[in-house]
């Protein structure tokens, strides 16, 4: 079926268009409108993009007709391509061909078989939801018969390969002839291929019961009996059959029934222990296998690291490339990767990985990753839909309707966006002022107050924003020039043990990770007290940061104190210093309600002696009669989530030592530059190697289906969150979980309980005590258990995205698959609301998902943390994008920096279509992209960027667009010489110019030159040609001939008095204890007073178009 599938492609050839996207289909790829993944095709006319499945990146072919014109490699994330190849290749991405012939005889077997199958299944369930199961299967397979004639690809459509291809398949059919197999014990293979063909039996038996398969048969199982014709000797010749040459590896020298591999070969093979990071003994070992004449092969992503270390302790190791290379004896380190190492005694050879020796696998170095960008003021317009609210900036909120074309008084075609506000006025945005516009984000959980026009709501809602903004950037100065002021001694660079014990870090830093590291350390060796802010996904790495700034201070003779929320975070804190710190004299304890009394007077007297370097724990940390020889540094895990009364304790401790805050909640990289220079942050964005994206399935609920969940997950030895978020049945569901899976261990959390109860049983969940927690939303934020990776999420349309998101990252932790199935009941209609919140979780499952809008609400969150309550209303009520915006305007301000303005280019009104038309880039949104990167332009050089970009990704643009970048560089060029406006007037067209005009001298030069004009110091009438196109062509010209003429543009005289910032003020006033009686109050910002001025002389001097349509009770306005 596959081997003679695939589409060769050479630049030069000749290739049917049509015939080659009829094959992409079949092949399994599917359209889109980007190619990002792997499996994925798009094509706009002459350039079809493609990403095959065995790539590392996908590929832009160029035709000319139907000849390729060349075939170019591009980067997923930017769209560009980069350099040429010759050929390429493709491979279809599904295990499924479709046929014609296959296609028919399927549908015609299933729909001769589904009136019987229903019938059964309504007669052998009279009183058991017969009837529900029947018309489920019914609408099921006819569902899947109409996907298999359109032959589009669907989940769980390899239910049906035994109707498309009945012939059976066995994995040894995919292998080439010339393949060895290599059988590891035979018969204990037998065995379990067994079980697992009764696993497969049961899970179909169940699901052909529930109405969810057609047939009782499990899709195309190979039975042991196939593998074993295949194994059998042939009649003629050695080795196995079709002449493949069989190996077995027995302990016992003994294969089943009906296998007689060509070689049997008896070996004492055992598993290699595991030293989880104890390396003194992992030395002994090595120490002692070399006594033994072994040879010794290490097996590391981390090769030279590993030969330094060996080479401290007296073992000198060489590397190796291959495995059969090397002498006899010795110790030789292999670059590579391996999930555990063995012994095997009758080679002499002992294989150690860095699993076996560090515990968890080293990392080798991280390839670039792909970053995911926000920032853009339609935070990703590829997330705008129509009927999500947007902010305009000087407008308010209101909810977009679309961009479409609309034909001005010159009879000219542009873009517009379509706002629509209350009271049905709407508001038409030209696409030259789209970066005016922002996707609204705020409070999730209610709809914001759609703004209504010419009411003055909004500049009042602006106004008071402002205000808050500012008084809240007073403090945050205040509270920098206080910490800029307050000194202590600065800590020394890193000592070797230092360097020693960073070395011993298993894993590969990412770059955030390493940042964020320098960035603490720069603080430590100041000389002014630390408090940094640590922002990090659980498993990205902050504790890493914090065992290394807690080592640095105890080197430095300073104790360390970590205080958690929770009594669990606090025991995985422990464990994880220890492990970390255990090579060193280093005395770390904890203190918590899981210590004893007499333990925990022990550590109290250590604290206030000195004899504890770091002590970790809860709330007790705060008491009063907690003192301390030497504190230095502060590690304070979630703040957020501790009492007032303990905040003020903390706020106390930032007075005088180090503070170092680490929270997972995220915080949005716009925020986080808004306030750099005032709070210092780190953000941790990069994902760990390894982590795999959660597979996310939404389903009706059924109890077959959770029991078929729960153990799969079991029985590899994983363990489940099942939520139900009803604390007064939660105790019901948990009694039904453990009839539906007997096997399971099955215990309940939620909020409601007693905190020590709460505590305790989370913390018996993640030492491994029970396998199934059946809990509310309570699952703690910040813990992290490896090993639970699957979470059952019961009625999940009546949780929010944010939750659903945050719930579904509780999983996944490792380098083991994640799974997340999000039910429904199956009698309940879902909102549209819902519906949408649960596709949207499936289509964000990829890693980096968090910048999409299943995050925002999460980042908001993170946002009101840091800011305070107060100003989670704020955010709430002007959108969070434009609060950012108020805000760095308001720190700039009293740091007395200059204040950015918003960015006016001439206007330039000419009676052209200067649009991007669908034909050429058919999605709306990437349409709406392209118009947001016009407008950040700045120079000319950007405009040739974005024609690079558009040809390389769309092919030659039409008249429209080249007008569109035309216009805009005419634009540029204006405001470079002096241009105010150029607007085509009746029979002329009337260049005006600003801060710079004609001489009488160089007027009437120009008037000789260029008789058919009319040249005047402030404006040039120039005659209109005959057609729009030569009428461009004529202003640019005229542009440059005015140019080489034209005085220097005067820029408006700016306040010649310096002004005094609140920030100087502290910082040359540190000691006055008066200061917050008499704080300066900043004045009132008037940037949006001006903004409407311009504004409406904008629209009195440059109205396009007015449409009244006060009969239908709305009123349209254009701006320009």
């Amino acid at each position: 079926l596959l081997k003679d599938r695939l589409v060769e492609l050479k630049a030069g050839e000749t290739v049917d268009l049509g015939a080659l996207e009829k094959a992409l289909v079949e092949f399994g790829y599917e359209r889109v409108e980007a190619v990002e993944l792997p499996g994925q095709w798009t094509r706009r006319g002459d350039i079809l993009d493609v990403f095959p499945g065995d790539a590392a990146r996908p590929f832009r072919v160029d035709f000319f007709g139907d000849d390729i014109e060349a075939i170019r490699p591009f980067d997923p994330e930017t769209q560009r391509s980069s350099g040429k190849q010759d050929a390429l290749t493709v491979r279809p991405v599904r295990e499924i061909p479709y046929e014609k012939e296959a296609v028919a005889r399927a549908t015609a077997r299933l729909l001769d078989e589904l009136p019987g199958r229903a019938k059964a299944l309504r007669e052998a369930n009279l009183e058991e939801r017969g009837a529900e199961h029947a018309e489920r299967l019914e609408e099921r397979v006819e569902g899947d018969i109409a996907q298999l004639r359109a032959q589009a690809y669907f989940d769980n459509m390899e239910y049906y390969l035994p109707y498309l291809y009945p012939d059976a398949l066995c994995a040894l059919d995919y292998l080439p002839t010339e393949a060895v197999l290599i059988l590891d014990e035979p018969a204990q293979a037998k065995a379990r291929w067994e079980q697992t063909e009764q696993e497969i039996a049961d899970i179909a038996e169940a699901r052909t019961a529930r109405g969810e398969w057609i047939s009782a048969g499990a899709p195309h199982a190979c039975p042991f009996a196939a593998l074993t014709s295949a194994l059998a000797p042939p009649e003629l010749g050695a080795g196995g059959a079709n002449g493949r040459t069989t190996v077995a590896f027995s302990l016992l020298g003994r294969n089943p029934e009906g296998i007689r591999p060509r070689h049997t070969i008896t070996t004492q093979a055992g598993a290699m222990e595991s030293f989880a990071g104890r390396l003194p003994a992992f030395f002994e070992a090595v120490d002692g296998w070399l006594g033994a004449r072994f040879r010794v092969v290490l097996v590391s992503e981390q090769g030279e690291k590993l030969r330094q270390t060996l080479a401290e302790h007296r073992l000198p190791a060489s590397p190796l490339e291959r495995l059969d290379a090397g002498g006899e004896g010795g110790v030789y380190v292999l670059p590579g990767t391996l999930a555990n190492g063995f012994k095997l005694p009758e080679a002499s050879l002992m294989l150690a990985t860095d699993t076996d020796i560090f515990g968890h696998r080293a990392h080798q170095k991280a390839a670039p990753r792909r970053a995911f960008k926000e920032g853009l003021k339609i935070t990703s317009y590829l997330e705008l839909r129509e009927g999500d609210y947007v902010v305009h900036i000087h407008h308010g909120i209101g909810r977009y309707a679309g961009i479409g074309h609309l034909k001005g008084a010159d009879g000219a075609v542009r873009d517009y966006l379509l706002i629509e506000y209350a009271e049905g006025d709407k508001v038409y945005v030209p696409t030259d002022q789209v970066d005016r516009v922002q996707k609204y984000i705020g409070n999730q959980d209610s709809p914001p107050a759609i703004t209504r026009l010419n009411s003055g709501d909004w500049a009042r809602a602006t106004r008071r924003a402002k205000k808050q903004v500012q008084e809240m950037a007073a403090d945050l100065i205040k509270l920098y020039a206080a910490r800029q002021a307050a000194k202590r001694p600065s800590l020394p660079p890193d000592t070797p043990w230092q360097q020693e014990m960073e070395d011993d870090f298993p894993y590969q830093e990412t770059p955030d990770q390493m940042a964020a590291i320098e960035d603490v350390k720069r603080d430590l060796e100041e000389d002014r007290p630390m408090d940094r802010l640590i922002c990090g996904d659980v498993g990205y790495g902050k504790t890493e940061v914090a065992i290394r700034a807690a080592f640095k201070a105890v080197n430095s003779g300073r104790q360390v104190a970590v205080l958690c929320p929770t009594t669990i975070l606090a025991q995985q804190h422990l464990g994880t210093f220890r492990q970390r710190l255990a090579a060193y004299p280093v005395r770390i304890e904890m203190l918590s309600r899981f210590v004893g009394r007499s333990e925990a007077a022990q550590t109290v007297k250590g604290l206030a002696d000195g004899t504890v370097d770091i002590v970790i724990g809860t709330h007790k940390l705060l008491g009063k009669d907690i003192k301390f020889r030497s504190l230095g540094l502060l590690i304070v895990d979630e703040e957020q989530r501790f009492g007032v009364a303990h905040k003020e304790r903390i706020k106390n401790f930032r007075k005088s030592v180090d503070v170092l805050t680490l929270t997972a909640t995220p915080i949005p990289r716009t925020l986080h530059m808004s306030l750099s220079g005032i709070r210092d942050m780190s953000l941790i964005d990069d994902p760990p190697e390894g982590r795999r994206p959660i597979k996310t399935y939404v389903k009706e609920y059924d109890d077959e289906l959770v029991r078929e969940v729960i153990l799969r997950e079991l029985d590899r030895g994983g363990q489940v969150y099942f939520l139900h978020n009803r604390v007064e049945s939660i105790s019901h569901v948990a009694e039904k979980v453990r009839r539906l899976v007997p096997s399971a261990k099955v215990e309940y959390a939620h909020g409601q309980m007693h905190a020590d109860d709460l505590e305790e049983t989370m913390l018996r969940f993640a030492a491994g005590d029970f396998n199934v927690l059946v809990c509310t939303t309570i699952v703690e934020s910040g813990l992290d258990i490896p090993n639970v990776n699957t979470i059952v999420v019961d009625n999940a349309d009546r949780l929010g995205l944010a939750q659903l998101y945050q719930l579904r990252g509780r999983i996944g932790r490792s380098d083991r698959q994640g799974y997340a199935y999000l039910l429904y009941r199956k009698d309940k209609v879902l909102s549209e609301v819902a519906e949408k919140r649960l596709s949207a979780l499936r289509e964000f499952s990829d890693l980096g998902s968090g910048y999409k809008v299943a995050l925002r609400d999460l980042e908001i969150r993170g946002a009101g943390n840091l800011l305070g309550a107060e100003q989670s209303g704020t955010v709430a009520t002007v959108g969070f994008d434009l609060y950012t915006q108020l805000l760095s305007q308001a720190i700039n301000e009293l740091k007395g920096e200059d204040i950015e303005t918003e960015f006016e280019l001439p206007n330039v009104a000419l009676p052209l279509d200067a649009f991007i038309p669908e034909r050429y880039i058919p999605s709306e949104a990437e349409r709406i992209l392209m118009y947001k990167k016009l407008t950040a332009v700045r120079q000319k050089d950007d405009v040739a960027r974005i024609q690079e970009e558009l040809e390389d990704r769309y092919g030659d643009p039409p008249r429209s667009v080249w007008n569109l970048l035309s216009i805009m560089r005419l634009r540029l060029r204006c405001q470079e010489v002096g241009v105010g406006s150029i607007v085509a007037e009746k029979r002329r067209v009337a260049i005006r110019f600003q801060g710079t005009h004609l001489t009488t001298d160089a007027a009437r030069k120009l008037s000789r030159t260029y008789m058919q004009h009319q040249f005047l110091p402030d404006v040039v009438f120039l005659a209109a040609p005959d057609t729009p196109a030569k009428m461009l062509t004529q202003v640019e010209e005229m542009v440059e001939v005015v140019a080489k003429v034209l005085p220097p543009r005067i820029e408006p005289a700016k306040d010649a008095k310096p002004k005094v910032s609140l920030l100087d003020q502290l910082l040359s006033e540190p000691d006055r204890d008066d200061a917050t009686d008499n704080k300066p109050r900043p004045k009132e910002s008037t940037d949006g007073k001006k903004n409407g001025k311009a504004q409406e002389a904008q629209s009195r001097n440059l109205v396009a178009n007015q449409v009244s349509a006060r009969r239908r009770g709305t009123h349209n306005r254009f701006h320009r």
